[in-house]
């Protein structure tokens, strides 16, 4: 399915998003993952049974939006404001809300913000949070991430960092490496993402992601702030996971038990970009998840299995 780019502006940042379908259908935002964009969820779309409108951003620095400029840097708070801009901008009615990976960790602190009032529902696509860091190691982490920033690169402007990107010589290699890192994509929908995630550079193709992304991050993960955040959620949300992911975030219990309407599942099949390896059954939960309506077939209930 085809969509269109559109724009917004949060403090000078233009920002991009892709919207599908027919804006007078019941409306659903879906956010991408880290180094991921709003297009990765195109398979998904074109599954969905019935009508919706669906909103996929570009985080800031992915995609097709712009890039923090002289002496900026990747806040991961932005994201949870970019998101509410975007809602304001479209004057969204309310939606449901559907975050994979890094994109589940926005969403969250998004619904949290906005409330059930405008998030009806909250779909987690292994979105609830990355490992939980102490904050006796901040000394170690802040020194990480000052340093990552020495290199020439990272202190540079946006121009040195576009430059630093390198060139792939043509999209069959992006598509051979989206392939290697997720062996269950078919080379039909490999291509796809080829197209969508690069753009053209001397030499070849690049991705469009701000390699100051790839900096260690100078804000701890830690439970009480992500905790707090899952609480405040009042609306239903589902949390899928993969069956064979290979690895599950620590306390995953834990952190599930902290949200009062969750309902916990796992998508067989699937690795971690279930959007990617399952879209039909993705499309099937958004449309249950909306009707109100349990977790559709082919999604196993409760949690996923650990090692």
């Amino acid at each position: 399915m085809n969509s269109t780019l559109g724009h917004y502006r949060v403090r000078g940042l233009e920002l991009a998003y892709h919207a599908y379908g027919d804006p007078t259908a019941p409306p659903v935002v879906m956010i991408h993952g880290f180094l991921d964009h709003g297009q990765s969820f195109a398979d998904v779309v074109a599954a969905l049974p019935e009508p919706r409108y669906v909103i996929a951003p570009d985080l800031r620095g992915h995609g097709h939006s712009g890039w923090v400029g002289d002496g900026g840097y990747y806040h991961f708070y932005d994201y949870f404001d970019d998101i509410r801009a975007l809602i304001e901008h479209l004057a969204l009615p309310p939606f449901l809300l559907v975050g994979h990976s890094m994109g589940g960790s926005v969403a969250v602190g998004t619904a949290a913000i906005l409330g059930p009032e405008r998030v009806q529902a909250l779909l987690l696509l292994e979105g609830m949070g990355p490992p939980f860091q102490q904050l006796d190691a901040s000394v170690e982490r802040l020194e990480r991430w000052s340093s990552a920033l020495r290199a020439p690169a990272m202190n540079g402007d946006v121009a040195a960092r576009r430059g630093s990107r390198r060139p792939m010589v043509d999209r069959a290699e992006v598509a051979d490496r989206l392939q290697r890192m997720n062996p269950r994509l078919p080379r039909d929908r490999a291509e796809r993402l080829a197209e969508s995630s690069t753009e053209a550079a001397p030499g070849g193709w690049v991705w469009r992601a701000d390699p100051l992304h790839r900096t260690p991050a100078a804000k701890p993960y830690v439970y009480e702030e992500a905790a707090s955040l899952w609480q405040a959620l009042k609306m239903p949300v589902w949390s899928l996971y993969a069956e064979d992911a290979g690895w599950y975030p620590d306390r995953l219990r834990e952190r599930h038990r902290a949200v009062a309407q969750l309902t916990p599942g796992v998508v067989p099949n699937s690795g971690h970009a279930i959007h990617q390896d399952q879209p039909e059954r993705v499309a099937q939960a958004i449309v249950a998840l909306g009707r109100g309506q349990g977790l559709p077939p082919g999604i196993k209930p409760g949690e996923p299995t650990f090692g």
